[in-house]
């Protein structure tokens, strides 16, 4: 049955989106002060306050070749197709989106570690553990210091941080068909119609495109 916890993890503005099939029994969750102690002559130790550092977040668990009764999601995704989207998240400059609902856990983070293995006996199943650390966007703030203005880099997180991945494009050219362009941007000429999808404000018919179109490609 269905747990009203569920672990979410998302890419690319929510566009992309994984929800992980079975909850781990541990979810570790570092959150330090950052504060340090130094020892002043004549003054003993005092504490010097720093910002809180990052969270950081692992636990360890696995994908399902197969249904059972304690899954979470109502179809199975092969565990290979989710450990190869986790890896291309990882390996990006952008962040992903860590959810926990029913908790106060829903921030930004880096995959830091993602180790994956097999074992003997459980065919297709694939154990993974995951490392995932909080992101800070840094931004600028000005500082007044006697008359003049400096720019001080600040690692106060704005409201919303943008991990959205800009669409790659490809400009039309005389002679161009979409199961052309699939196949050799995309690997297969069958996937002109997830070029057509993501397209149809300007392509009205997949079999018609026209020079000098601009279309948007799929990641």
């Amino acid at each position: 049955m269905p747990s009203k916890y569920q672990l979410w993890l998302t890419y690319n503005g929510e566009t992309e989106k994984i929800q992980f099939p079975v909850l781990p029994e541990v979810i570790n969750i570092k959150n330090g002060s950052g504060n340090k102690s130094v020892s002043v002559a004549g003054l003993g130790e005092i504490v010097v306050k720093q910002d809180p550092t990052a969270v950081i977040i692992s636990f360890s668990c696995f994908f399902p070749a197969a249904e059972f009764p304690g899954i979470q999601v109502k179809s199975i995704t092969p565990p290979q197709t989710l450990v190869d989207k986790i890896t291309k998240w990882k390996n990006s400059d952008k962040p992903v989106h860590f959810i926990i609902t029913g908790t106060s856990v829903n921030l930004f983070c880096t995959i830091e570690d993602f180790p994956v293995s097999e074992k003997k006996g459980d065919v297709g199943t694939i154990y993974y553990s995951i490392t995932l650390k909080e992101y800070r966007e840094v931004a600028a703030r000005q500082i007044k210091i006697e008359n003049s203005k400096a720019v001080i880099p600040s690692n106060s997180a704005p409201e919303r941080t943008d991990n959205r991945v800009p669409p790659k494009t490809y400009t039309v050219v005389s002679g161009d068909c979409l199961w052309n362009i699939a196949k050799k941007y995309l690997g297969s000429g069958s996937r002109y119609i997830d070029i057509y999808n993501l397209n149809t404000d300007i392509i009205k018919n997949p079999n018609l495109i026209y020079p000098g179109q601009v279309l948007k490609l799929p990641t």
